[in-house]
C-alpha cells in the first residue's frame, strides 16, 4: 500500500489520481508550542533565531528543534537589571538545567519556559562627601554598581569621615530611612545618596559643672562636647531637679537654663551652651490628718506634695476651706504650721539649703449629714430649712439636727409617694440626730400609692365595698383590692366599665397603676315601706282614709313628671297605673319619686296592697292600711316652718303679714278627714259641700276650739275643710286637727 501511495503522488503532476483516499493521507499534523521566559523579556534562541520575549512556534509533530539561551548575565528590559539562567521547564512538570535543549514537537507539551534569576543594580551616589556607606559590614565604594537579588531587603549604613557629620539620606521609592540606616527593598534598579557635611564643635556646659543634661535624647554629663552640622537642630534640656555627686540638689529655672531646640548657625567657630542651676531646697507639704488634698501652683492632682524648688523661686500653696476624705469624713481648715493664710505665696529662702522646709495644714473634723431618696425632685427640711435631694450638709460636731420629709409627694395624675420612714429604722416622723465626726447617710423611704377612682352611673346608685379599705382611695402599688357593689333601691347593676369589665358586681384590681372603674346601673322602680301616706303630709297615724288624696313615694316610678286633667282624673298618666287589687286609682300626677292619687271612698278598711306599673319596668308593690279617719293639713314651707293653708273669712290667705285675728272664723284645708254623707264621688269633684260624718275639733297653742263646720270642699277632689272661731287662750300658733279622736300633722297658724 505504501508503494501505491507514493506512485499516486508522483503522477499527480500529469493526471488525476483515481484512488480516492490519497489526498487525505497527504495532510501532516502540526503542534503549536509557546516559548517564553520567567521573568518575561529575557533573550533566547529557537532553532538559532534570537527572540526577546515570548514567541509561538507551529511545528510538525515529531519534528526536532533546538532551544538555547545566551551564556552569562543578560539585561531583560533596562540597564541595571541582570538575569542568570536557571534552567528550562515545560508542560507536564519537565525540567532541564542545560543551556541548549533539543526538543521533539509533541502536542502534549504546549509551552517551554526559560527561567532566570533576577538581580537589580545598586549605585552609591557620594556626591556629598565625606563619608562611607556600609552593607552587611562591608564598605561600598562611591559610584560602584553592585547587584542584589530581586526582593531582597538590604540595610545600608552611612558613616561620616572624621570632621564630618551625617546629614541624612535622600529619600527615594522602596527605601525606608531610619536615622543613619537606609533599608532598601530591591524591586528595581536603585540609587542611594547619603549626605555629609563638615562638623562644628559644640560645647554643652552647666554651672556648676558636673551636672547632667539631655542632649538630643541622650543623658550626658557636663562638660559635654559634640560635632554638629550647620543648620542642624538639637534639643537641649536640663535634668531638673537633680543631685550632684555629693548629694546636693540643684534646680534649673526658666530664667537661668537654656531649655530649647537649638539651630546650629552657619559658622566655623565653636559653639558653647551653658545652663545655670541654683541650689535646690526640699519642700514638703502635708495635711493633718494625712491624706487630704492641697493645691500647689494651681494644680491639685500631684502624686506627691514633696518638691525640690530653687532658692528664690516663689510658689502658691492653697488649703481648701473644707474637704471630704475617702471615707466621707468632712474636715475644715484650721491653719498652716507657719501661721500663713489658707492660700499663701512662699519664696524659697537660701537659709533652707540643704535641710528643706516642712509645712503642715491642720484640719478639724466636721459632722457630715447626707439625706437621699429614690423619689426625684424631693426636698427635706433640716432644722427648718429646705434642702433639695441629695441633701448634703456639714455641721459642727455635736450638732443636733431635725430632719423632716414630706408625708406625701405627687408623682403624676393619680399617683403619689407616701413617706414610710427612714433607712435607719426611725420614723415615719421627724429624724432627730446628734451628729459626730463620722458621716451619717440616711435615706427617706417612700412607697408608691395609686388612686382608685370609683363611680356609678347614675351617681350614688350603689354601696361600695373595698377590701382593704382606704380612707382616701389611694393604695400601695403592691396591693390588690377586692371591689364589690350593692345596688341601692331603685337601681340594678348592669356592667363595669374602665379597669373592670363584665356583668358580675365584683372584681379584683392590682394597684400597680392608677385605676378607674364605673358601675353602670339600670333604674328600676322601688317603693319603700310606709310609702303610702296622706297627700297633705305626714299624719300622727299610719293609715290613710277612704276618699282622701294619697301620695306614694319611691324611686323610678315614672320616666318623667306628668300632671293629669283636673276633672275627671285619669287612671293612667305617662303609661303609669296604680292599682289596689284589680281596681285602678284615679291619678292627679306622676313623677319619678312621687305619685298622687285619690283613694276611692268605698274601699274596705284594713290592710291593702298597692301595685305601681310603669312601661318596660317590673311592677312594684307596697302594703298600707286604710282607716276611717286620717286627717292631714296642707302646709307650705316658710322660713323653715310648715305654715297652715288657712284663710280669713273674706277668703284671703292667712300669712305672717296677715295673721288671724281673735274672734274671726278661720278656714283650714286638708284631706283624709273621714267619710261624708253622702259619699264623695271617685275621680270627680264634689258638686256641693258634703258634711263630714265624724266629729272634728281644732287644738291651737294648748287651747281647744270646736269645729263650726267640717266638710268636703265643693269643686275639689279629696280636699276637706274645717272652720272654727279663733278664741282666746292659744299660747302659740302650733295647730292640729282631730277627727273622731285621730290627730293630724302639726302646722303653724300666724296669729295676732
Amino acid at each position: 500500500m505504501k508503494q501505491f501511495r507514493t506512485h499516486c503522488f508522483a503522477i499527480l503532476v500529469c493526471m488525476p489520481c483515481f484512488w480516492a483516499p490519497a489526498p487525505a493521507a497527504a495532510q501532516v499534523a502540526n503542534t503549536v508550542t509557546r516559548i517564553d521566559t520567567n521573568p518575561a523579556g529575557a533573550n533566547f534562541y529557537v532553532d538559532g533565531v534570537a527572540y526577546n520575549g515570548a514567541t509561538t512556534a507551529v511545528w510538525p509533530i515529531h519534528s526536532s528543534h533546538t532551544l538555547s539561551v545566551p551564556l552569562g548575565n543578560t539585561d531583560i528590559t533596562q540597564n541595571g537589571v541582570l538575569t542568570q539562567f536557571n534552567g528550562w521547564t515545560w508542560t507536564g512538570g519537565g525540567s532541564s538545567g542545560l543551556v541548549t535543549l533539543v526538543v521533539t514537537a509533541d502536542p502534549t507539551i504546549t509551552e517551554y519556559t526559560a527561567n532566570f534569576a533576577v538581580s537589580y543594580s545598586l549605585t552609591v551616589d557620594c556626591s556629598s562627601a565625606s563619608g562611607s556607606v556600609y552593607a552587611n559590614g562591608a564598605a561600598l565604594p562611591c559610584g560602584q554598581v553592585v547587584y542584589y537579588a530581586a526582593n531582597s531587603v538590604i540595610p545600608f549604613t552611612a558613616v561620616p569621615a572624621p570632621g564630618y557629620l551625617f546629614a541624612g539620606w535622600v529619600p527615594r521609592a522602596n527605601q525606608v530611612i531610619q536615622g543613619p540606616s537606609d533599608v532598601v527593598t530591591f524591586s528595581a534598579p536603585t540609587q542611594i545618596t547619603p549626605m555629609f557635611q563638615a562638623g562644628l564643635q559644640a560645647n554643652v556646659l552647666t554651672n556648676p559643672s558636673g551636672l547632667r543634661m539631655l542632649v538630643d535624647g541622650a543623658d550626658v554629663l557636663t562638660p559635654y562636647q559634640a560635632e554638629w552640622g550647620a543648620g542642624s537642630v538639637h534639643n537641649i534640656y536640663p535634668e531638673s531637679p537633680q543631685q550632684d555627686i555629693v548629694g546636693n540638689w540643684w534646680v534649673c529655672t526658666p530664667s537661668t537654663c537654656a531649655v530649647s531646640s537649638y539651630t546650629v548657625p552657619n559658622s566655623s567657630l565653636p559653639i558653647t551652651l551653658t545652663s545655670t542651676f541654683v541650689p535646690g531646697v526640699p519642700m514638703g507639704f502635708y495635711t493633718s490628718p494625712a491624706g487630704l488634698g492641697l493645691t500647689v501652683d494651681n494644680r491639685n492632682n500631684w502624686t506627691s506634695y514633696s518638691f525640690i524648688w530653687g532658692v528664690g523661686e516663689t510658689h502658691t500653696v492653697s488649703a481648701a476651706p473644707q474637704q471630704t476624705d475617702s471615707q466621707g469624713h468632712v474636715w475644715a481648715f484650721s491653719g498652716w504650721s507657719n501661721g500663713g493664710a489658707a492660700t499663701q505665696s512662699i519664696t524659697v529662702p537660701a537659709s533652707a539649703v540643704p535641710a528643706g522646709i516642712k509645712f503642715v495644714a491642720t484640719y478639724t473634723p466636721m459632722a457630715h449629714l447626707i439625706v437621699t431618696s429614690a423619689v426625684a425632685g424631693l426636698s427635706v427640711m433640716v432644722n427648718g430649712s429646705a434642702c433639695a435631694m441629695p441633701c448634703d450638709q456639714v455641721f459642727a460636731t455635736g450638732t443636733q439636727v431635725d430632719v423632716s420629709a414630706p408625708l406625701s409627694v405627687p408623682v403624676g395624675s393619680g399617683s403619689r409617694q407616701d413617706f414610710l420612714g427612714w433607712s435607719n429604722g426611725a420614723g415615719p416622723g421627724d429624724l432627730v440626730l446628734t451628729l459626730g465626726s463620722d458621716p451619717v447617710t440616711v435615706a427617706a423611704n417612700y412607697h408608691l400609692m395609686n388612686y382608685l377612682a370609683a363611680s356609678s352611673n347614675p351617681p350614688g346608685g350603689v354601696n361600695w365595698s373595698m377590701q382593704p379599705a382606704s380612707p382616701d382611695g389611694y393604695y400601695d402599688s403592691a396591693t390588690s383590692v377586692n371591689v364589690s357593689v350593692t345596688a341601692q333601691q331603685g337601681y340594678k347593676f348592669r356592667m363595669w366599665t374602665g379597669d373592670l369589665n363584665g356583668g358580675v358586681p365584683s372584681g379584683t384590681l392590682a394597684m400597680s397603676v392608677p385605676r378607674s372603674i364605673q358601675a353602670i346601673l339600670d333604674k328600676v322602680p322601688y317603693i319603700p315601706p310606709s310609702a303610702v301616706t296622706n297627700g297633705a303630709g305626714g299624719t300622727a297615724g299610719s293609715g290613710v282614709a277612704p276618699g282622701s288624696v294619697i301620695s306614694i313615694y319611691g324611686l323610678n316610678l315614672a320616666s318623667g313628671t306628668v300632671v293629669g286633667p283636673s276633672s275627671p282624673l285619669s287612671q293612667t298618666l305617662g303609661g303609669v297605673t296604680v292599682k289596689i287589687g284589680s281596681r285602678l286609682l284615679p291619678l292627679f300626677f306622676v313623677s319619678s319619686t312621687q305619685l298622687n292619687a285619690q283613694l276611692p271612698a268605698d274601699f274596705t278598711l284594713g290592710q291593702q296592697t298597692v301595685t305601681v306599673s310603669a312601661p318596660g319596668q317590673p311592677d312594684v308593690q307596697a302594703s298600707f292600711t286604710i282607716v276611717q279617719d286620717a286627717p292631714g293639713l296642707f302646709s307650705q314651707p316658710v322660713n323653715g316652718q310648715a305654715m297652715a293653708v288657712a284663710f280669713h273669712a273674706d277668703g284671703s290667705a292667712i300669712t305672717a303679714g296677715s295673721p288671724a285675728q281673735q274672734g274671726e272664723t278661720v278656714t283650714l284645708y286638708g284631706t283624709g278627714f273621714g267619710p261624708t254623707a253622702p259619699a264623695r264621688p271617685e275621680g270627680l269633684p264634689v258638686a256641693a259641700a258634703l258634711p263630714l260624718s265624724d266629729p272634728a275639733a281644732v287644738q291651737l297653742g294648748g287651747a281647744g276650739f270646736a269645729a263650726q263646720r267640717a266638710f268636703a270642699v265643693p269643686g275639689a277632689i279629696g280636699v276637706d275643710a274645717i272652720q272654727f272661731v279663733l278664741g282666746t287662750g292659744a299660747a302659740n300658733g302650733q295647730l292640729t286637727v282631730t277627727v273622731n279622736g285621730q290627730p293630724s300633722n302639726t302646722v303653724v297658724l300666724p296669729m295676732q
